[in-house]
């Protein structure tokens, strides 16, 4: 018999065994299996709900018997409900766990697999062999949750706070530091990344490298409670650990392991494309980097179709005002990003062209401040061009995105006077004036904090916002060497010779002046830049790029036009070892390292030397 909750109860029982002290009862409103389990009963009739959840034959389902007896209590046994063992994933879902070998029915549903902890009793059960977990950890655990519009691939969190992936981390493949002991062969069943690399990676992210213009979509406190809440979408965690990987040292062999798990993320982003997503384009802007900056540009110029048409799907290129201002701003700072990826891969060709900046009906990013505390902000569209100076809470992002929608226009449009025929030339100062004004007012609508000087590079030396800062101005100068070089003759982007001689003479030695003296001015700008106490910070390959042509424009007109410059050769060579060091900048990485090492100064100045 069950024991009575009260002494109350208790004495209610004895006197109710004694036949000569019963009396009439009134129906119970406590079903049995409630007062068994000792659970609150609604005393709804048929069945109760408890009964009714849970699936027990509820003892009101009895018309006959309407009142319970002691005997009735003893009779029922309660079926089993809880488990000897939760699997590792309910377990840490603090989900209902059915308890059922090889697979319980909710990882069954899901698809994942189904892992049961070992016990001192039992060496664990597991939807896979045994043989297969030897020496396994928590790691190897998977966990998966859907989302619309997506099934997205999350990160599992164990009880004591670790976050794990789908294949797990040997901890025998790791030093006590995190480090790789050693990279693992492509052969090699990928291993997800463990707690140790993965908290490097946070930490130098967001401390080096986010302040990159093309990484500034991703808001950190957002992600860093995503991934403590075990919700981080694995993919786009490795594409974190991969990009990171690649512009800092994490850690013998990280490099390597990083590329690996950029390998992983696009495996994972490309087998699952009926469900486009911003986390996946996300992962995409971050493998794309990835590939660029490894040199492996045919992979990232088909990733970015792919890219683009996810933001299309999304219709992330138009606001959405069902969201609040910190996704909306997270979804506008994705959508530049991709624009600022295809317009260097589109180069001014129209035909290669993903993203042109009609489709783009959000406005331009907010100041990283309002961002980053989610304070919001109302900012004015790309287009049309402003005719009035920028407000003082104009955000430097938004500047940079702007700058570089103008080059994209001067990109253009040199790319449609090379395949202009020489008969319709005479129009090309007035196209060449417009631009060059629209260059002009970009720089005198700048607020005053925002003007190129060494006071002003000085007082963000320690800034994050130092790399955007630097680019704005390096980019403003880059746009005018871009719209000047055609008229280099001999350069690959210049016009020909006979078409140069339909111009007028004086507009051609002009424009020759006006892209080696912006030159000039871009050498300038980084030997301040070189000058910092703080020294250079993480930047894309932009700098390195633009430090190249920036060389190349300087030596070419010192060879072909010796009576527009008054620099020695040696003041020449001086200025080209400076680009080479701003260049060096970025040689840990492939991309980068290419540049330093077939585009230095003494190759330059061999190559037009012999050019002339």
């Amino acid at each position: 018999m069950v024991a009575a909750d009260t002494a109350a109860e208790v004495a209610a029982d004895v006197a109710a065994a004694d036949p000569t002290n019963r009396h009439p009862k009134k129906s119970s409103q406590t079903c049995i299996p409630c007062r068994v389990r000792k659970v609150r009963c609604d005393g709804r009739r048929d069945v109760c709900q408890n009964c009714e959840r849970l699936g027990f034959t509820c003892s009101f389902q009895d018309a006959a018997s309407p009142s319970q007896d002691s005997e009735g209590l003893t009779n029922f046994t309660l079926p089993r409900r809880r488990v000897r063992l939760a699997c590792a994933n309910c377990h840490s879902r603090k989900a209902r766990c059915s308890g059922e070998t090889p697979k319980c029915a909710r990882c069954q549903a899901q698809g994942i697999e189904c892992v049961y902890k070992p016990t001192k009793r039992s060496g664990g059960v597991s939807g896979v062999s045994q043989q297969s977990h030897q020496g396994a950890t928590d790691s190897e655990l998977e966990s998966v949750s859907s989302e619309p519009p997506e099934k997205r691939v999350m990160m599992s969190k164990d009880t004591h706070g670790s976050h794990h992936g789908p294949q797990g981390s040997d901890k025998n493949s790791f030093e006590p530091n995190g480090a790789l002991a050693c990279p693992a062969s492509s052969n090699e069943p990928f291993v997800f990344p463990d707690e140790g690399i993965i908290q490097r990676t946070f930490s130098n992210f967001f401390r080096q490298i986010h302040h990159v213009p093309i990484f500034s979509f991703l808001h950190r406190a957002s992600l860093m409670q995503r991934y403590h809440a075990g919700m981080m979408d694995k993919a786009l965690l490795l594409a974190l650990v991969g990009i990171t990987s690649l512009m800092i040292d994490l850690g013998p062999g990280t490099r390597e392991y990083g590329a690996r798990c950029i390998d992983e993320c696009q495996k994972m982003v490309l087998e699952d494309l009926e469900n486009p997503s911003t986390i996946k384009i996300q992962a995409l802007v971050l493998v794309m980097k990835h590939r660029m900056l490894s040199r492996k540009f045919t992979t990232a110029f088909m990733l970015a179709a792919t890219a683009t048409r996810f933001a299309y799907a999304l219709r992330l290129n138009y606001e959405n005002p069902n969201l609040c201002f910190l996704a909306r701003e997270s979804r506008r700072r994705l959508m530049w990003a991709l624009m600022t990826i295809d317009s260097g891969i589109n180069g001014g060709c129209s035909d290669f062209t993903l993203m042109p900046s009609e489709s783009m009906h959000i406005q331009l990013p907010c100041t990283e401040r309002n961002f980053e505390f989610d304070l919001p902000q109302v900012t004015e569209y790309l287009r049309p061009v402003p005719t009035r100076p920028f407000p003082d809470d104009v955000g430097s992002l938004a500047l940079h995105v702007r700058l570089l929608w103008m080059r994209s226009r001067v990109l253009y449009c040199t790319k449609n006077v090379l395949g202009m025929p020489e008969s319709e030339l005479a129009q090309l100062p007035e196209l060449v004036k417009v631009l060059s004004d629209e260059l002009a007012g970009f720089n005198d609508h700048l607020p005053a904090s925002f003007k190129f000087s060494e006071s002003n590079l000085q007082l963000r030396a320690y800034s994050p916002r130092l790399c955007v800062y630097i680019m704005i101005h390096v980019w403003w100068r880059q746009c005018y060497c871009d719209l000047y070089r055609m008229f280099l003759v001999g350069l690959k982007e210049a016009l020909p010779q006979s078409g140069l001689n339909r111009l007028d003479p004086q507009f051609v030695s002009y424009c020759v002046r006006q892209c080696y003296e912006h030159a000039l001015a871009m050498a300038e700008i980084f030997k301040l830049v070189l000058s910092l106490d703080g020294g250079l910070p993480v930047t894309d390959l932009d700098l390195p790029g633009c430090a190249y042509q920036c060389a190349r424009i300087i030596y070419f007109v010192h060879q072909t036009n010796q009576g527009e410059i008054t620099l020695t050769p040696n003041q020449v060579h001086e200025l080209g070892t400076r680009c080479l060091t701003i260049a060096k900048s970025m040689d840990h990485v492939p991309a980068g390292a290419a540049i330093v090492s077939y585009r230095n100064p003494e190759h330059l100045m061999t190559l037009y030397s012999t050019h002339t």
